[in-house]
């Protein structure tokens, strides 16, 4: 699977998790002004300065930063940067929502970092009304319109190489080396990967078991994972589960895209031992629950979940997974 086909899925999704958080399935919360100090954590001695090479240049970080503004459509360099024990001043927020998503609750104090609701777009004016000294932007998609602002106000990093293409490893190994606490790394991603090998252990009967995952944001069709090199895939295979091969020609009728269309007459494909499902709003559920193909599958093991644990699926990071995880265990605990 190509760059180009992850990409396309991810830039699908975007529209689809604004849509969600539009609706208000995210955690409402309080949004003031921040003037707090970025760090809580000293960086590791001798960590600066680094230079970081990235689609945009290379960015040079002299010293370690106070003032951490995050631009992105996903948390990814949030999560990132509040697992490393730094607290951003302020968050844009590309997916259209100020409220703190549900895996951040009591890990993020919207007195301390500003969610700002960026779906329109970034105004660097705006971004400089902070005074930040450091923008993380390795989510941001859009950047290629915006870095060469963005860069005259305080070092940035963009992506490595195309928007959607990295790991939410690889995220918490940039976001680490731009705060200068790259030692710390590790440690992160190890505690991630063991909260999803504790999973796996917890429920040895999924192991070899089928899955699809979908979503109905469009009256007369579901949008469904199809592309075993899509991250959420990948980390639900991580738990033993191995992606329905009935959906694996879906990614055709998306032209290319690893969320793959599957009209009315086709939902019979979504049949596995876990069905997981998310819709935009009661009415595309009523009209998919209706359709005759799906009453078989309702009777199975069929776990309706809300978008935002579609979207963090989607978008997999250090502090998401294990909320995510927590999600999905009412699906694993069936499977027999």
């Amino acid at each position: 699977m190509t760059r180009r086909v992850r990409l396309a899925g991810r830039k699908l999704l975007v529209a689809v998790t604004a849509g969600a958080l539009a609706l208000g399935l995210v955690a409402c919360g309080s949004v003031r002004d921040a003037s707090t100090q970025t760090s809580a954590a000293a960086p590791a001695s001798g960590a600066f300065p680094v230079s970081i090479t990235h689609k945009f240049g290379t960015t040079a970080i002299d010293k370690a930063p106070s003032r951490v503004v995050v631009i992105g459509t996903w948390t990814d360099d949030l999560d990132a940067a509040l697992a490393l024990g730094v607290t951003p001043v302020a968050f844009f927020n590309k997916s259209g929502s100020e409220s703190v998503p549900a895996w951040l609750r009591g890990k993020l104090d919207p007195g301390q970092t500003k969610i700002v609701n960026a779906l329109s777009g970034v105004s660097a004016e705006q971004v400089g009304s902070y005074t930040p000294d450091l923008i993380l932007a390795t989510s941001d998609y859009g950047l290629d319109q915006e870095y060469a602002n963005l860069a005259k106000i305080a070092p940035t990093v963009g992506y490595a190489t195309g928007w959607g293409t990295q790991t939410w490893q690889e995220h918490v190994q940039v976001v680490a080396k731009a705060l200068g606490k790259s030692d710390q790394a590790q440690s992160v991603i190890s505690n991630t990967e063991a909260a999803i090998s504790k999973v796996k252990d917890s429920y040895p009967k999924a192991a070899g078991k089928t899955f699809t995952a979908s979503v109905g944001n469009t009256a007369g069709k579901v949008f469904t994972l199809a592309s075993k090199d899509d991250f959420a895939v990948k980390l639900v295979e991580q738990l033993g589960l191995v992606l329905s091969p009935q959906v694996a020609d879906a990614s055709k009728d998306a032209s290319g895209s690893p969320t793959g269309a599957l009209g009315q007459e086709q939902y019979d494909k979504l049949a596995a031992d876990l069905v997981l499902i998310g819709f935009t709003s009661t009415d595309l559920q009523q009209a998919f629950e209706a359709n005759q193909l799906v009453a078989p599958i309702k009777t199975g093991n069929y776990l309706v979940v809300d978008m935002e644990v579609i979207s963090a699926l989607r978008y997999p990071t250090s502090l998401d997974i294990p909320w995510l995880l927590d999600k999905l265990t009412p699906g694993l605990a069936k499977l027999s």
